[in-house]
């Protein structure tokens, strides 16, 4: 196939409207903090909880967000949001790769690990096709995110556009039971001291970029380039000994 052909699909797939999308929905995001800030409303908020999801995730998105005091509605509206953007921008990245892998070209550690670790999963979902998808981004103790349920569900054979939404549905649904566990908690927290639920996010916080750091480093000293060769003791002559 001609790389004028190869472009040409890529163009007009399903997975360039869906990256069309996202960047639309980061437009706007964009353009939401900038008026936010222009009428003197909460943008840090926004940016906030925004960078706190990308970095560290939902779940420690949403407690910063009840810490701040934001409104329910507006936490549960912007973890989807936030969500949504990133599968809608990386999702189409990865499929590329993906095809690629199957092609034997090669592909980024990083993207690899995320499609290993939703072909790892495909066996336990395939009898349930967008049910399962769903709950393999409610429930967080998958720990793999959106993006790898939106891969999952490409790896199932499933459609693009009904993926996508189910993963966004899915990532709303857990949201708000986020959103319930936190406020819940942090009611009775301040009933012990006002200022433990802040305390109590900075040690998760802090915890968590701990754990992301250790991983991080364990990948590096894992990895195959990095390995080192055993030792061995060089050959002596046999005529060092006389």
């Amino acid at each position: 196939m001609s790389a004028g052909r190869w472009r040409q699909q890529i163009l007009l797939s399903e997975e360039s409207g869906v990256f069309a999308v996202g960047s639309l929905m980061l437009v706007a995001w964009l353009l939401a903090v900038a008026a936010l800030w222009r009428f003197g409303l909460a943008w840090d908020q926004w940016v906030i909880m925004g960078f706190t999801e990308l970095l560290l995730g939902r779940g420690v998105a949403i407690a910063k967000a009840v810490e701040m005091g934001m409104h329910p509605g507006w936490v549960v509206f912007l973890a989807t949001y936030v969500d949504a953007v990133t599968v809608f921008l990386c999702y189409p990245v990865l499929i590329l790769a993906a095809r690629n892998l199957v092609a034997g070209r090669p592909v980024d550690p990083r993207m690899k690990g995320l499609i290993e670790s939703a072909e790892k999963n495909v066996g336990r979902f395939a009898k349930y096709k967008i049910a399962g998808i769903f709950l393999f981004v409610w429930l967080p103790f998958f720990m793999t995110g959106v993006v790898v349920g939106a891969v999952l569900g490409y790896l199932l054979g499933l459609k693009t556009w009904p993926t996508m939404a189910t993963v966004v549905a899915g990532t709303a649904t857990a949201a708000a039971c986020w959103l319930y566990t936190y406020d819940y908690l942090y009611g009775w927290l301040e009933q012990l001291h006002s200022q433990i639920p802040a305390v109590f996010t900075a040690v998760l916080i802090a915890a968590l970029v701990g754990h992301r750091l250790w991983a991080e480093a364990r990948k590096k000293r894992s990895a195959p380039g990095n390995s080192r060769p055993p030792r061995t003791e060089p050959e002596r002559d046999p005529r060092d000994a006389n």
